[in-house]
């Protein structure tokens, strides 16, 4: 058994398909395949389920992976802490981050933190609250970002607030509902809704009202674009959203909606975890920012 084939069943485990875990280890596809079926062979049991829609982990190939994890994590602190012990930096970094927050307030702590740390290597994962809750506790993420009410439920990380930030109305530019400063909620459910399912969903749906939704879509950009095109309103958070938009307005609901961005680590973090955690502190112009 290898460290590197632990790595590809963390991997695969990860982003549920053999072609993304290898270029998320920058290998090749057949070489993951390999290392998967030579750590079944000696193991001598099946560790996952190969589809027509990707890999998922059978029950025990779910209990390897955690323990695959557990050892990996220690391996990359004891790197770390000999290499800080010889003033350098190394190892590897895996950063959760939220669509809201991958927008605007993480590209400047990933520049301070390159600069600051060249020889870390930084990889940076985006999910849904749910995913990124889950790599953080599984320890596929090292550091996170997340909002306050995932985290609510996880009082086994460790958080402390980034940043706010507010769930505003999206509509086309000229809409009848864009005149006024905020827009009720209540007078935004009477119209075609595209609904975001890259996290906010549940804070959404929480809102009480019934929603019209006619489209589903995760992606950012894309739900810009449709709204632009007129057909829908939607709702996101503004940290999501690009500094200059073309076609739409974001305007606040009516009541307003806030959330808190929070900095997740886990109970031992990695010292480039640790590291990470006072750049974004120092850049960011929030809760725990200057």
């Amino acid at each position: 058994m290898t460290f590197t084939q632990l790595r590809v069943l963390r991997a695969v485990a990860r982003t549920g398909s053999m072609t993304r875990a290898a270029e998320e280890l920058a290998t090749t596809q057949s070489a993951v395949s390999h290392a998967l079926r030579a750590l079944e062979r000696e193991l001598g049991v099946v560790l996952l389920v190969r589809g027509g829609h990707g890999v998922s982990l059978t029950a025990v190939g779910r209990a390897v992976c955690h323990r695959a994890t557990l050892i990996l994590n220690q391996l990359e602190a004891l790197e770390q802490e000999a290499s800080a012990a010889r003033g350098q930096d190394g190892g590897a970094l895996r950063v959760g981050v939220i669509p809201s927050a991958n927008a605007r307030l993480l590209p400047p702590i990933l520049r301070a933190f390159g600069r600051a740390h060249p020889q870390v290597r930084l990889t940076v994962i985006e999910g849904s609250d749910g995913e990124v809750l889950e790599w953080l506790r599984t320890g596929a993420a090292d550091v996170a970002t997340l909002t306050d009410a995932a985290a609510g439920v996880s009082p086994e990380l460790v958080t402390e607030p980034l940043a706010r930030d507010r769930l505003l109305a999206v509509l086309p530019t000229g809409h009848d509902l864009s005149a006024g400063p905020a827009v009720p909620v209540a007078e935004l459910a009477r119209h075609p809704f595209i609904m975001s399912t890259g996290g906010c969903e549940p804070l959404i749906r929480s809102l009480g009202v019934r929603w019209r939704c006619h489209y589903r879509v995760r992606d950012t950009g894309s739900i810009l674009a449709m709204v632009a095109e007129g057909l829908g309103v939607s709702i996101m958070p503004e940290l999501s959203l690009p500094a200059r938009l073309t076609g739409v307005a974001a305007l606040p609901l009516e009541p307003e909606t806030p959330r808190t961005i929070l900095l997740g680590l886990p109970a031992d973090p990695l010292p480039a975890a640790v590291a990470f955690a006072a750049l974004a502190r120092a850049h960011t112009p929030g809760p725990g920012g200057t």
